[in-house]
């Protein structure tokens, strides 16, 4: 709820009531106002008609307050009170005396009662928003394993964590410090989640100030905005089974209403290459799965940038047969071998940008058309080599092994970079690009969690999943830990 800016009083009036919140709503069509009597009382029903429950009105509110006991109600302490416990029998009421937090009740979907005659009213909890059906995961799919995924809706979304873990020590904590009239929800495990990192989100959180937090990635765009690193900080899924593993192991989730992706933190790098389906197949079958995506990644985002460099300034290093067969393809093609390479490249990334925003039911022919058809068509004009096709082919399929897909701008990104050294440098621009990374991988920093965790600071019990999984019964009852820095060092630093 966002924080307010002036306090407004609730009139005695109805009507005066019922003035302030047309104006300040806009005289909305969707609003609607309810006058209900009962024996001397007299009440304003305000709802927005789009987002509330209408069964919960119409069989809970309005009859109730048109039937019940109004001489019982006059020898009561307080009115208020004994319609809040004795009248209304819904699920969430509570008492408002300021008129702009009526408003943010009326947009939350809540009906507020206004009392002919009382400074204070009742906001009910009535709300019902339009909401996607629980669906299958989009972003990480997997062979085996639950294949559930979260929704639009916080409540969805809490309750499937709900469902896997249930433990008293599980803490669902809502802030009403964030200045925004986003719901968000933080979830941990007390006893689990450090304490420390806890509280530096919290101060974090409570220096954002926006009036609605669209999706998740405003919070993780936000929160990790001091670092210069182009990693994800932190890891963003769409799967409960996944944020339920990392809750179990000490994480903390974020989860914003209206956005199917919750954010978990802290997150390292060895972090990013796991994939939910390492833990549904026997170890024996994976045991060196993950280590194999980490070579794999490297090699794609390395191989355009090998290409140009040994083309280019160490021939003598590449096979004589395949020496030839490059040279003799370079014969005919006018653009040097770094230009075709980059603008093709750009071509690849192009044609899987407008493939996700085309229609469906065209997006298989135009990609077929765009990479077979034109492809064949490049390289009969002799406007670029069959060898440099099959390089950039062969690295836009090794990088689509990461089962995290906020990797994949990464990749695309050091793919570029490192075809600008090679170019430059050759392989020597590689190797000062890899020791540049490789130092900027080692200084960063998730929530005080060096990134390069648990393997700079190694920590030997850690590393029973890490780069390999060993099988899940010597994995039980290791604690996680998370090697944090005070905060006086980070300073320093």
């Amino acid at each position: 709820m966002s924080k307010l800016v002036a306090s407004a009083k609730i009139s005695e009036s109805l009507a005066d009531s019922q003035s302030w919140i047309s104006e300040k709503l806009g005289n909305s069509s969707d609003l609607k106002f309810k006058n209900v009597e009962n024996n001397g009382y007299s009440f304003l029903a305000v709802y927005i008609i789009t987002i509330v429950e209408s069964n919960q009105l119409e069989d809970f509110i309005l009859p109730s307050l048109a039937s019940f006991d109004a001489e019982k109600a006059k020898s009561a302490d307080d009115t208020l009170d004994f319609l809040l416990n004795h009248v209304i029998a819904l699920k969430a009421t509570r008492r408002i005396t300021d008129m702009n937090l009526a408003v943010n009740e009326l947009l939350m979907g809540n009906t507020v009662i206004f009392i002919e005659g009382q400074t204070s009213c009742i906001a009910a909890g009535t709300d019902k928003f339009p909401e996607r059906s629980i669906s299958n995961p989009k972003a990480q799919r997997t062979l085996k394993g639950p294949d559930i995924g979260f929704n639009e809706n916080i409540s969805s979304n809490t309750a499937l964590i709900r469902k896997v873990i249930r433990d008293p020590t599980l803490r669902i904590e809502s802030p009403e410090s964030i200045d925004s009239n986003t719901k968000i929800s933080i979830v941990y495990m007390e006893g689990k989640a450090d304490q420390e990192i806890l509280k530096e989100l919290k101060e974090k959180l409570s220096t954002i100030k926006m009036d609605v937090i669209l999706d998740s990635n405003y919070l993780e765009e936000t929160l990790t905005s001091s670092s210069s690193s182009i990693f994800p900080l932190t890891l963003s899924t769409d799967r409960p089974d996944v944020v339920c593993s990392e809750v179990l192991e000490g994480r903390i989730a974020l989860i914003v209403d209206g956005s199917p992706f919750v954010v978990t933190l802290p997150t390292v790098f060895v972090q990013l290459f796991q994939s939910p389906d390492d833990y549904y197949f026997l170890t024996k079958k994976i045991f060196v799965k993950r280590f194999s995506r980490i070579l794999i990644y490297c090699f794609a985002i390395l191989l355009p940038a090998l290409y140009i460099a040994f083309t280019i300034y160490h021939p003598g290093l590449i096979p004589t047969n395949l020496l030839v067969g490059i040279v003799t393809q370079r014969e005919f093609v006018p653009a040097p071998t770094v230009v075709e390479t980059v603008v093709f490249y750009f071509l690849i990334l192009i044609i899987t940008e407008s493939s996700l925003r085309l229609p469906q039911s065209v997006v298989f022919t135009v990609t077929v058309f765009a990479a077979i058809v034109l492809g064949q068509s490049a390289v009969e004009a002799y406007l670029v080599q069959p060898f440099t096709l099959v390089v950039l082919s062969a690295s836009y399929i090794f990088s689509s092994i990461i089962p995290v897909y906020t990797l994949a701008p990464v990749s695309q990104k050091l793919t570029i970079i490192f075809m600008f050294l090679a170019s430059i440098l050759g392989f020597f621009g590689i190797i000062a690009g890899i020791l540049y990374y490789l130092l900027q991988l080692s200084s960063s920093r998730s929530f005080g969690v060096p990134y390069l965790a648990p393997f700079a600071p190694f920590k030997l019990e850690d590393q029973k999943d890490a780069a390999v999984r060993l099988p899940i019964y010597e994995q039980l009852n290791n604690k996680k830990t998370f090697t944090t820095e005070e905060k006086d060092r980070l300073k320093n630093d």
